[in-house]
């Protein structure tokens, strides 16, 4: 049968693109609706499979979810005087598992099966059970959504006599299959055997090998005394990195009784999720040392008395409440009631504020156990409507300035329910500390929509509120790309400075003028941003000291200015004290820690001190991949890393690889921001490098086009994209465009950076050794040049 030929079930087949015990695979189109699906032609069934497939298709037609690939129908067609059973499932477009995790440090493995979990158990929670979950049957798209394929076609199409053959072998894939289910007893298949399967591909993705690598070409007989009488290394024996609790997740998913399994796939979902966050799993016993363990692990610098206090601390918080709120129910106590809520109130502020790492400065004072324990009782009892405001609203700050963006937006967004309308200030500095969350996590529509709201409410506030909700507007354009209006946002306040406006000493103003610098820097004027970061940097350590994270995050883009004016080994020392600091004072599980490791990581890159790259590489993708989601600018940053590392190891496939997946992700989320035209111009380099100047042509004038749009005209990197554009024309001995090119590009280049820069020298050369190998031309000076 050509695949060309033949129609089935109203679908024209185009090629196949697989084929297992089922049944055979291919691409096919349908006409009405017009798309293309995976159409699955399998074997001839007997009379009770027939029934089921057309009992149990419609259920599995209407099944939902992101994480996976639906079926759209089945049945059965007469073809060449032959019965063909058919099913039609979405075409999913995507690398298998096993294949895009290759490259991926660890969390971000664990952070895909995380994903894979939650989908099976949507399923789960509708009665199906997938019955064949292996690697080949999880694709995971460009963005980085992982697909589970086959939902429930095991079960449809399971052969009457049960999963053994005449020969003793099992249909599925036996390394993937719990000990229930080869047994062939189909009553005993349940959640948890696709639970027992998800462990086996987590353990796979972990180590490299499967848990038991003998059931690759086992007999039944031989799997079932597999399972009976053999052990499962522990991960960690394979990987040192999954010792403790992550070999407790894994082993407790492959049990071979189901009952001392995970009840369920979102069970299994949630211990990944605790383990990326260094959280207690439930796969372990939570003894107070295993407790006290983990908290150790999220906060480096704990101690036994800090313990101690904060246990203390906590219990007293958690009774105080208690206490004040039941109060506030005797009328008789009504005094006294308010008297004790504005006490707690005023407690929970001064401790919540107290955990702040700007106060806390590296010392650890429990920041989790505090925050967790206040939501807690904050959620089980009933406080008066403004005492839980204010808790709320500190929760939310003190989680903000932890980087727990998630959670400081759910918690503002309970403030903000609770809040009576007449409360216009405190509305004003909940929607605004809204727009700054939205703006962290990327969500730059929601943050705008946040701050006009604000506006409603900014009118009759004083000068210091309504200048703080600009400079968070300033920040969401500069977040967003849009410099120009970043730029007015942020000279607005220092105006306003100078003017009298606000003191010298206030926040936003401060906040202003560091991040102008930054803007300064992008634009090539690195002497103005150095000396307007360097007197912000002295007014930070007088005001606040050398640890504060104010101090810090100066420093931090201090370092960027010094690496973008060619001084990188200077750039590089700096950001390196950076990141011990902030790994001390904020922790390692931290936004503004990554940031810094990310920022090194480049650094190394651009050095070629490579080993020294990679491992920050890993812990930054890993962080921002599972906090922020696979297309934010953050991780895409580290993608961008990644992919360069992988080309300087002249792994050119797995590089182009990175970096196409990178393009699928902006061009899916429709990014503009600045930050997107990197890893295009590192694709064309790449391309460029491996011979390839047609196809690294293609993307750079597409490039070219993207950042005047972005950036505009007179943007240097449109000089920089352009001098890379003239060395790939040379590359292809079209020196004529070349030199026009680089021409262009060196004196644009020269007017922004200067003669010394690096990014003219290197235009200035690339034009230079063309002119030399024209002979009708004589070679310009230039200027000393080289």
């Amino acid at each position: 049968m050509t695949a060309t030929a033949v129609q089935v079930g109203g679908f024209t087949m185009v090629e196949e693109i697989g084929h297992g015990s089922m049944g055979r695979v291919f691409r096919a189109r349908q006409r009405q609706p017009a798309r293309e699906v995976a159409l699955k032609l399998v074997a001839a069934l007997g009379p009770e499979s027939r029934l089921r497939l057309a009992r149990e298709v419609e259920a599995l037609a209407r099944l939902e979810h992101p994480g996976i690939a639906r079926l759209y129908a089945a049945g059965t067609e007469t073809v060449n005087g032959v019965e063909q059973p058919w099913l039609a499932m979405e075409y999913v477009r995507g690398v298998g598992l096993r294949e895009w995790s290759e490259p991926l440090p660890l969390a971000a493995r664990i952070a895909a099966m995380a994903q894979v979990c939650r989908a099976v158990h949507h399923a789960h929670g509708r009665g199906i059970i997938h019955r064949d979950l292996k690697p080949a049957n999880i694709l995971v798209e460009a963005s980085g959504q992982p697909r589970v394929l086959d939902f429930g076609v095991a079960r449809v199409l399971e052969p009457e006599a049960g999963p053994q053959t005449r020969q003793g072998q099992v249909l599925g894939s036996l390394p993937y299959m719990s000990p229930e289910q080869l047994g062939g007893d189909s009553h005993a298949v349940d959640a948890r055997s696709d639970v027992y399967a998800l462990g086996a591909i987590a353990y796979e993705l972990v180590t490299g090998a499967l848990p038991h690598p003998g059931l690759l070409d086992a007999s039944l007989f031989k799997a079932l005394s597999i399972h009976r009488d053999g052990k499962i290394l522990p991960p960690s024996s394979r990987l040192p990195a999954a010792r403790g609790d992550l070999d407790a997740v894994l082993m407790k998913a492959l049990a071979v009784e189901p009952e001392r399994r995970y009840a369920s796939a979102a069970e299994l979902a949630a211990d990944f999720e605790r383990w990326l966050q260094h959280r207690p799993v439930d796969a372990r016993p939570p003894t107070p040392g295993y407790v006290i363990s983990r908290f150790m692990r999220r906060h480096r610098a704990a101690s036994a008395a800090a313990g101690l206090a904060v246990l203390t601390l906590v219990i007293a918080t958690a009774v105080s409440l208690r206490f004040a709120w039941r109060a506030q129910q005797a009328q008789a106590l009504a005094e006294q009631r308010a008297t004790e809520a504005g006490a707690v109130n005023t407690f929970l502020e001064r401790m919540l504020a107290a955990a702040d790492p700007a106060q806390a400065q590296g010392r650890n004072v429990g920041v989790a156990e505090i925050l967790d324990a206040a939501e807690q009782t904050l959620a089980a009892e009933a406080p008066a409507p403004a005492v839980r405001t204010a808790v709320l609203r500190t929760l939310a700050g003190t989680r903000l300035a932890l980087g727990d963006y998630e959670r400081a937006l759910d918690i503002s967004g309970q403030a903000l329910a609770d809040l009576p309308e007449s409360d216009a200030t405190t509305r004003l500095a909940l929607l605004r500390m809204r727009g700054s969350i939205l703006t962290e996590l990327g969500r730059f529509d929601e943050a705008a929509s946040a701050l006009r709201e604000a506006d409603a409410f900014a009118a009759n506030a004083d000068a210091p509120a309504r200048l703080g909700l600009r400079l968070t507007r300033a920040r969401l354009d500069d977040e967003a790309g849009r410099r120009d209006e970043a730029m007015a946002g942020y000279r607005e306040l220092i105006v306003a400075g100078e003017s009298g406006a606000l003191p010298d000493s206030d926040l936003s103003l401060e906040i202003a003028r560091s991040n102008l610098a930054g803007l300064l820097r992008d634009e090539g004027r690195f002497d103005e941003a150095l000396a307007l970061s360097d007197a912000v940097l002295e007014q930070r350590r007088q005001r606040y000291g050398e640890r504060h994270p104010r101090t810090l995050a100066t420093r931090h883009s201090r370092s960027l200015i010094l690496q973008e004016a060619g001084q990188l080994d200077l750039a590089a020392a700096e950001s390196e004290a950076v990141l011990a600091l902030r790994r001390t004072v904020l922790g390692n599980d931290h936004a503004h820690t990554m940031t810094t490791a990310q920022m090194l990581a480049n650094m190394r890159l651009e050095q070629g001190r490579l080993d020294e790259a990679a491992p920050l590489i890993e812990e930054s993708l890993a962080f921002f991949s599972s906090r922020l989601g696979a297309s934010h600018a953050q991780t895409i940053t580290s993608f961008n890393a990644l992919a360069y590392l992988q080309s300087e190891r002249r792994e050119f496939d797995l590089a182009e690889a990175t970096y196409r997946r990178i393009l699928a992700l902006q061009r899916q989320a429709n990014d503009s921001h600045p930050a997107t035209l990197g890893p295009q111009n590192n694709l064309a380099m790449l391309l460029l490098d491996a011979g390839r100047a047609q196809s690294a042509e293609v993307e750079l004038r597409d490039l070219i086009e993207r950042s005047r749009g972005i950036l505009g005209e007179g943007h240097p990197l449109v000089a920089v994209f352009q001098s890379n554009l003239g060395l790939c024309l040379g590359k292809q001995e079209r020196d004529t465009e070349a030199i026009d090119v680089l021409t262009a590009a060196q004196a644009r280049l020269a007017g922004t950076f200067g003669a010394e820069h690096p990014r003219t020298r290197t235009a200035a050369e690339r034009l230079q050794e063309i002119l030399a190998r024209q002979p009708a031309r004589a070679v310009p000076a230039q200027d000393g040049r080289p």
